[in-house]
Order: C-alpha cells, then sequence, then structure tokens
C-alpha cells in the first residue's frame, strides 16, 4: 500500500515543481532532492511490500520501517502545500495598500523559505538513516525480481479492459429450477407464502436469487416484481419506498409525501390486490423483518416472498410454513468448469485456448481448496486470469497452499476471506488503493462508475505517467475499474448496448476485506452518523476511531439526520478527502459548513448529496482553495456564490439535480482547471447556466438549451464530451447554430448523446444531414418533423449505437439507410415515425442491431424481413401497429431472437397473428429460439 502512496508523492511533487515554481523559489532544490530520494525509495517499498504480503518471515520492523516511510512522504506534501498556500494568498492580494504589506513580507517569505528548506532537509535525513537501515531487514536481495514482477503487472494494465466478464451461471441449474417451482405453484393447502435460499456468505446465493428473479416464468406468473437489498445497516423507509416504486412505477411521484404508516398501508393493498413477488435479498435478523412485517399480507393472497440469508433460523422465524432452500457447494466439476470461465476468458470473452496439462493439474489442486465455494472460485479464476505461464500458476498454486485455505473454508463462514486476501495481494501496486477506494461506500450500495472515476483522480491515485497513446486521464480510470472487474473485485453493471460500465458493487466479503487492509493502512475513516449534528466530537484526539490519522474520510448519515455541522478543527489539517453518503437525497437534511475553513486547506475532495445548504455554507466552499473534485448532487442551494469560481484547482464539479431559486443565473467562469462539468438539466427548470471561459473542459453533462446558451458551446474548445445534451428550441437559427457547433467547430468531440425535441416543428433538411452526419455521434434520440432521410453515402454517422426517431413523418422506408449503420445496435421507431405502409429489412442488414422497437405507426401495413437480416436480433416488440397484417415470416431465421413483445395489435389480433405460408398464430408459441413471448 506505501508504494502508491510514494509514488503519488512523487509525482505530486513532480507537480509542485511545474505549477507552482513561483511560489516555491527558494526550495525548489531541496524539494527536487527529496523528490529523487523518494523515487528510489519505490524499489525498496515494492520489496517490502511483497515480503509483508508473501509470509516470507517478515516482523514487525519491517512494517515500522515501511510505515515510516509512508509517515515521511505525506510530511513532505502537507509542508510544501501549507507553504504554497501561505505564499500564494500573500501575492495574489492586489491594491496599492496590499502591495506596501507585499514587499514588507518579503522578508517574511524569506525566513518560511528557509523554515520549509530546514524541515524537507530533516525529512531527507530521515529517509537516508532508512535507506541505510534496509540491509538490516534484508530485502535487497529480492529486489531484482519483484521490480520484474512489478514491471510486468504495470504493463497488463496497460492492456484494454474494455470487455467485462458477467456472471458465470454454473451448478445451480437444479436450484433455479425448484425455487422457481416453489414460488409459482399454487398451494391451496398451505399459506406458504416465504421462500429462502440459505447458505454461507460467497455461496452464490444472490446470483441465484437474480437468476430466479428474472426467469421467464416467474416474470409471467407475477404482475408485479420488486428487488430491494437490505443488509445490516438497512433503513426502513428507504427498502418501503423501493418496494413501492417497483410494484407500482406510476405513483412513483407519490413515495416522497407518503407517511411511513401509508407506505405500509398501500403496499399491503398491492400484494393483496395482485400478485407480487418481493426479493429481500441479504437480509440479516428477525429485527429487520419485524421492521418490515405489517407491508407484507397473511395468508394465501398469491404473492410470495423471496429472501436469502445466511442466518437459517430467520426464515421460521418469519413464517411457520416457510420453504427453504440451501445450495450446497459446487462439486469437484462444477468447480473446475467455474474456474475455466473465469481463468480462461479472453477480455473479448471468447476462451483463449486450451490448459497444457502441467497448468490443468495445479488449477484442479487449488480448485479443490476453494471447497467448491463460487466466490472463492471465481475471485481465484480472476486472479489466475492474469497468469499466463505455468511459472506463474506454480507461484499462485504455493501461496494458496500456504494459506491453508480449505481447513477454514470447511470450519468457518469468513474463511474466505483468504481466498481473497490473496487476490488483493496480487493487484499491481496501482490498483491497491483503487480498489481500497470502495470502502467509502455503505454495504449493497449502488456506486455511480463515473463518480469512482472522479474521485480517483482528484485524489491523486491515477497518475499521468500510466497514460498510453492519447489516453486521457479518464480514459485511464476506466481501464482501472476494468481491471477490477476482470479479476472479480468488483461486480459491475454494463450498458447493454455501449458496453460502458455504468454503476459498480461490491460483494460484501470483499467490502469486509477492503474495510480490514484500508484501516491497516490508515487509508480511511468512516463515521456512521445516527441522529448527532456536529462532528466535532468525532475529530477530537480522543476519538476511538482516530479521525487525526486519516487522510480520507466517509460519513454515512442515518435517514433520521435532519441537520449536520462540519466544524473547522485542527484536527482535520491532514484530511484531503470528504465524502458523505446520504441515502435520503430530499434536501431535509441541512449541512452547515464553517466560514474560514481555516484546517480544511488541503482538502481536494469534498462530495456532498442530497443536502439543505444555506447561503453562508455556500460561499465558505469557496475557501476551500485546493479543491479538485466538488460534488453538489441533488443539493439544495438558495444562492449561488460567485467564491465557487475561484476555486482554481478545481477539476470535477457536479451539479446535478441541484435545485437552485427560479430565476437565478449561475455563472460558471474562470475555473483554468476545470475538466469535468455535470449540470441539472431539468426541463421545467426556470434558472440559466452561464458558461464562459471553461477553456480547458474536457466534460460537459446535461447541456440543455433551455437553461444554456447555445454560444457558449463554440467557446468550450477543447470538449471531448458531450454527454446527456438536450436541444428544444423551436428557433431554426438556434439550431443551426447548434448543428454548426456539433458538425464544424467542435471536431475536437470524441462522444456525444443527444436528444433533440422539437415536436411537430420542421427543420430544413441540410441541418438534419448536417445532425445525423455527426462523426462522433453515437445516441440519439430526434422526435423532429423530417421530410427525408439523408442517403447512407451522404455522410450519415456509422458511430450511431442507439438510434430513436420519434414523429419524423417519413413517407420512405427508413429501413434502407438505416440498416446500413454498422454500429447500430438499439433502433426505436415511435409516434408516427414512418407513415409509409411497407417496410422492407433486407439481407445482411441491420448487422449489430440487438433491441428493435416499433411502435405506434399505424399506417404500416406490410413488414417483410428477409432471411439473413439482423443476425443479431435478441429483443423486439412491436406495439400499437393495428394496420399490420402479419408478423414477418423472416423473424423464423433469426436464432438469436430470445424475446417478442407484441402489445395493442386491435379486436382482430389473434386472425392477424399468423405467418405468411398459413400456419395459425399459436404456432408462433413453438418457435424454439424465442424464450419469452408476450401478447398483450
Amino acid at each position: 500500500m506505501e508504494v502508491p502512496v510514494v509514488s503519488f508523492i512523487v509525482n505530486r511533487l513532480g507537480v509542485l515543481l511545474t505549477e507552482e515554481a513561483k511560489f516555491l523559489y527558494g526550495v525548489s532544490d531541496q524539494v527536487e532532492q527529496i523528490r529523487v530520494e523518494l523515487k528510489r525509495m519505490q524499489c525498496f517499498l515494492q520489496d517490502a511490500d511483497y515480503a509483508i504480503q508473501s509470509d516470507h518471515h517478515v516482523d514487525a520492523r519491517v512494517n515500522n520501517w515501511v510505515a515510516e516511510i509512508r509517515k515521511l512522504a505525506y510530511e513532505t506534501e502537507d509542508i510544501l502545500e501549507t507553504f504554497v498556500i501561505q505564499v500564494s494568498s500573500k501575492r495574489n492580494k492586489k491594491g496599492f495598500r496590499n502591495t506596501l504589506k507585499r514587499f514588507a513580507c518579503i522578508f517574511n517569505e524569506g525566513q518560511d523559505a528557509h523554515r520549509v528548506g530546514c524541515e524537507i532537509g530533516a525529512i531527507k535525513n530521515n529517509i537516508t538513516d532508512l535507506t541505510a537501515s534496509l540491509h538490516t531487514y534484508g530485502l535487497k536481495s529480492t529486489g531484482e525480481g519483484i521490480r520484474s514482477s512489478t514491471l510486468k503487472k504495470q504493463q497488463e494494465l496497460r492492456q484494454s479492459y474494455q470487455h467485462v466478464v458477467e456472471e458465470d451461471f454454473v451448478g445451480f441449474e437444479e436450484d433455479l429450477n425448484k425455487v422457481v417451482k416453489h414460488l409459482v405453484q399454487v398451494h391451496d393447502y398451505t399459506s406458504s407464502r416465504v421462500v429462502s435460499i440459505c447458505g454461507m456468505g460467497g455461496l452464490g446465493k444472490t446470483t441465484l436469487a437474480k437468476k430466479v428473479y428474472h426467469h421467464k416464468d416467474v416474470q409471467s406468473h407475477f404482475k408485479g416484481l420488486a428487488w430491494v437489498c437490505i443488509s445490516q445497516q438497512y433503513q426502513t423507509r428507504d427498502i418501503l419506498q423501493e418496494i413501492f416504486i417497483n410494484l407500482v412505477p406510476k405513483r412513483k411521484g407519490d413515495v416522497a409525501r407518503r407517511t411511513n404508516n401509508e407506505l405500509f398501508e398501500q403496499l399491503y393493498k398491492v400484494q393483496q390486490s395482485k400478485k407480487c413477488l418481493v426479493v429481500l435479498d441479504d437480509i440479516w435478523s428477525i429485527e429487520a423483518w419485524k421492521t418490515l412485517e405489517p407491508a407484507f399480507p397473511n395468508g394465501n393472497t398469491g404473492s410470495k416472498i423471496l429472501l436469502t440469508t445466511r442466518n437459517k433460523i430467520l426464515p421460521s422465524q418469519i413464517n411457520p410454513y416457510h420453504i427453504v432452500h440451501e445450495p450446497q457447494c459446487l462439486n469437484d466439476k462444477e468447480s473446475w468448469d467455474l474456474l475455466q470461465k473465469k481463468s480462461l476468458l479472453r477480455r473479448d470473452r471468447r476462451d483463449s485456448g486450451v490448459l497444457d496439462t502441467n497448468m490443468e493439474a495445479l488449477g484442479r489442486k487449488m480448485v479443490k481448496l476453494c471447497a467448491g465455494l463460487p466466490l472463492a472460485i471465481i475471485v481465484l479464476g480472476g486472479l489466475l486470469a492474469t497468469k499466463h505461464t505455468l511459472r506463474e500458476w506454480e507461484m499462485v498454486y504455493q501461496n494458496v497452499r500456504s494459506h491453508k485455505w480449505s481447513d477454514d473454508l470447511i470450519q468457518h463462514d469468513n474463511g474466505v476471506s483468504k481466498v481473497l486476501a490473496l487476490s488483493y495481494y496480487d493487484l499491481p501496486y496501482q490498483l491497491k488503493p483503487c480498489f481500497l477506494y470502495f470502502g467509502h461506500f455503505p454495504e449493497d450500495s449502488k456506486i455511480d462508475a463515473e463518480r469512482i472515476y472522479h474521485l480517483w483522480i482528484a485524489d491523486g491515485i491515477i497518475v499521468d505517467d500510466d497514460r498510453v497513446g492519447d489516453e486521457t486521464i479518464m480514459d485511464v480510470a476506466k481501464r482501472y475499474l476494468g481491471a477490477l472487474a476482470q479479476r472479480c473485485m468488483v461486480q459491475v453493471q454494463v450498458e447493454k448496448y455501449t458496453q460502458r460500465i455504468n454503476h459498480c458493487r461490491i460483494h460484501d466479503l470483499m467490502l469486509e476485506l477492503c474495510l480490514s487492509k484500508a484501516k491497516m493502512n490508515d487509508f480511511l475513516g468512516i463515521i456512521h452518523l445516527q441522529r448527532e449534528t456536529d462532528l466535532a466530537a468525532c475529530f477530537s484526539t480522543t476519538s476511538t476511531i482516530t479521525i487525526p490519522k486519516m487522510r480520507k474520510l466517509a460519513v454515512h448519515l442515518n435517514r433520521d439526520v435532519e441537520r449536520v455541522v462540519l466544524r473547522d478543527l485542527e484536527t482535520t489539517n491532514q484530511l484531503r478527502s470528504i465524502l458523505f453518503c446520504n441515502p435520503r437525497c430530499d434536501n431535509k437534511s441541512s449541512i452547515e459548513l464553517n466560514s474560514h475553513f481555516k484546517y480544511f486547506k488541503l482538502l481536494r475532495n469534498l462530495d456532498l448529496e442530497g443536502l439543505k445548504f444555506d447561503e453562508k455554507s455556500v460561499e465558505s466552499i469557496g475557501n476551500l482553495i485546493r479543491l479538485r473534485y466538488l460534488s453538489l448532487r441533488c443539493c439544495s442551494i438558495p444562492k449561488w456564490h460567485s467564491s465557487i469560481c475561484k476555486l482554481k484547482y478545481l477539476e470535477t464539479l457536479n451539479l446535478r439535480s441541484c435545485k437552485f431559486n427560479s430565476g437565478e443565473v449561475i455563472v460558471l467562469h474562470g475555473m483554468e482547471q476545470l475538466r469535468h462539468l455535470y449540470i441539472s438539466n431539468e426541463h421545467c427548470a426556470k434558472y440559466k447556466f452561464k458558461l464562459d471561459g471553461l477553456s480547458n473542459l474536457e466534460t460537459l453533462g446535461g447541456f440543455y438549451t433551455g437553461s444554456c446558451d447555445v454560444n457558449d458551446l463554440c467557446k468550450l474548445i477543447n470538449l471531448r464530451q458531450l454527454e446527456d445534451a438536450h436541444f428544444c428550441k423551436r428557433d431554426n437559427q438556434d439550431f443551426a447554430a447548434f448543428i454548426n457547433y456539433l458538425n464544424i467547430s467542435a471536431n475536437h468531440l470524441r462522444q456525444t448523446s443527444l436528444s433533440v425535441q422539437l415536436h411537430k416543428f420542421q427543420v430544413e433538411l441540410t441541418l438534419v444531414k448536417q445532425l445525423l452526419g455527426c462523426h462522433h455521434l453515437y445516441k440519439l434520440y430526434i422526435d423532429v418533423i423530417i421530410p427525408e432521410l439523408p442517403k447512407y453515402c451522404q455522410g450519415f454517422s456509422p458511430s450511431l449505437i442507439e438510434l430513436t426517431l420519434v414523429g419524423c413523418k417519413l413517407k420512405e422506408d427508413p429501413m434502407s439507410t438505416l440498416e446500413r449503420l454498422p454500429n447500430l445496435q438499439y433502433l426505436q421507431l415511435k409516434f408516427a415515425a414512418f407513415e409509409g405502409n411497407k417496410m422492407v429489412c433486407s439481407a445482411n442488414g441491420f448487422p449489430q442491431l440487438k433491441t428493435l422497437f416499433l411502435t405506434h405507426l399505424r399506417y404500416m401495413k406490410e413488414w417483410e424481413v428477409e432471411k439473413g437480416a439482423m443476425p443479431n436480433l435478441f429483443d423486439l416488440h412491436l406495439s400499437d401497429c393495428c394496420q399490420l397484417e402479419m408478423v414477418p415470416e423472416g423473424l423464423r431465421f433469426i436464432a438469436t431472437l430470445q424475446q417478442f413483445t407484441i402489445t395493442g395489435m386491435g379486436e382482430n389480433f389473434n386472425n392477424k397473428l399468423r405467418w405468411v405460408n398459413g400456419k395459425e398464430g399459436e404456432d408462433f408459441y413453438k418457435v424454439r429460439h424465442v424464450s419469452t413471448l408476450y401478447i398483450r
């Protein structure tokens, strides 16, 4: 862990010498000397790190030596950043009187430089003494091999990890069928409304429950389905709200206004009126159940509860007629199959080949030590996936055997932690702090991938040296998360069409490992704030959680906390990062911040969500002059303050879903280092954003023409990503300026997702052609009358992955053009997008299309699908195409088609659903490759 700490400090010192040279005048030589010393230390730290991890008879002295290096590296950073702040604050003051004061302070500044020089010299001497003592610990002899191993891991990290392997399902097919049968069968003689999946941690209970939840028989049997995670730190109201939103999505807006009693009553009635399945994942105690019990009806109503738990006694306490299903550990064959799936899969998700005899023998020995526990096998497979030679597998086997996993796995529920620990030890040192960062978040959290990227970057965990080619630092962050997913250390949710990672989770056993390592390395402090309003007690020198030692802090708010006070205390001066996790993003918890922030001057990350500010607190944020990352997502801000624009080091600002006063102008200018900006794009907003002087901005999310000026876009000369942009002005001139920017001025743009909503407004064909030809456009929603689509040869963007056409009133068949788009995976034509009567999908057309929606195309009578068209189609929806005469015969040749939904086709629907060759519609059910057919 200390290796990345020192690497980060070395990088930071290099940045300081470059960016803050004018403020470090007089001490730059000493800074460069200590930077060189710390750089030399990295190799020794790699050896020490390996010795500690491998249990090579390392005594407490080595651990102490490593901790001393960490301490000295941090002290160096603190001294220099404090000095820079002191000097810059004096030099930046303007005016005649301040100029006189400035000359008077030159002597004092020289004294400060001398003092800092002495402090740096003392640290350098301490490092020299520690280096001299290295021979005592016998680390020198291992250096060359370890450095070679480290270099190899660094090269491995430079490879692409864009494709991540989804969960494999091995050995539970019989369990799946049994649980599904318990849920969908009807018993008149018993009220077995509770089905439980019980077992130890890492057994695959949640994976099995997910398969059950999405099973076609379950989906068709129940009219309402809901999934909630309970965990140990559950919040009753959050659970009730989540269940209600899942079961009654149309009444989502009512949830916040309802009391708990009303939610209990409504949920009870809903489950009485229709058959519902509610999954309570990872429920631990009877107390948790008792808080939720009033929401669930007794008796045989047809509604069921599926729960997963480690507590085998819990199901009988919930319901005497419960059905318990306890999956068994995998047998040898199943274990080996799962290990192969995880260890032999290449990053393109294809099998990388066959193991030679010796490697297979080693693999079979290792997998036996996992005792059939799926999580252990999956993590071991993720570790072996990065090893490609017999020698590497032999080294893993030696480590596996030395930890004696099997005894612990059989005797203890948490024995798997040793398996997980090995995967942590094997991480390249750059990835270790990335993994430990997940400790910030509560159990079962759905973590936004974008959020974790920016936190890593702002904290300095990811360095410029790891960029490859024209990669941005954000590209590196995405690659690192992909690497953690590839090693099965985090679970990720991948966007279906773009293959981007949207969200990630961490298994609760992995979280335990994460927190234990974070604590061991003084990496992170966590405060669980129940009802306290003042955090001062947590920062006291007598605090049991020793926050003064921590550089990073996570504050987990209980739902009942209504007021938080963040005081500025001397014991907080080491903090670099503060992250609030707020379960209620409803702006009912207020936060009060100190007006001066004398002791938070070195803070780099401040992540707040769902909190209510007063004007003074908003203003005080401007005093956090070293901030790199500021998130005010879902916050209520009474008045925007210009002091925030003085945060000259700020790189990321998140204002998504923020609530501002009506009529306010939020001016964002002068933030020269700002790279990523996310703003609120609420369509009913009555406030304005003024984007000016953000010349280095690379990412802009939430641009909306109702609250932003199109002309401001032209000033963003380095913008690379324009995400979730909305154009809604009915003005050809503005639209022309917008399209001109996208198509001509913004050649630096790499990715754009855009929604154009002009409803029944017609635009010029030349503008449409320019829009559809934007080479960086990958996602487009267009609701505007279009005379015709341009021909593919006229410059249609080949980058489009998702396309939705609404109300376009096209007269000619659009398929002849759209089917030639090489990367199109999602296509939706709806609400009079096409007003012709015949549509043809040609052979070999739509080579990548996976999902097709045809909705409210009321004039379409004939749809022809030629053999060979849409060879990758998985999901097809036909809705309210009331003139359509028949289902295309060519659909039967699409072997990949799995889901087909047909709704709203009129009274004579059964007569219309037939194949061209005269077979009755009922034969459609027998098409083998269609696993799910909905006809409503």
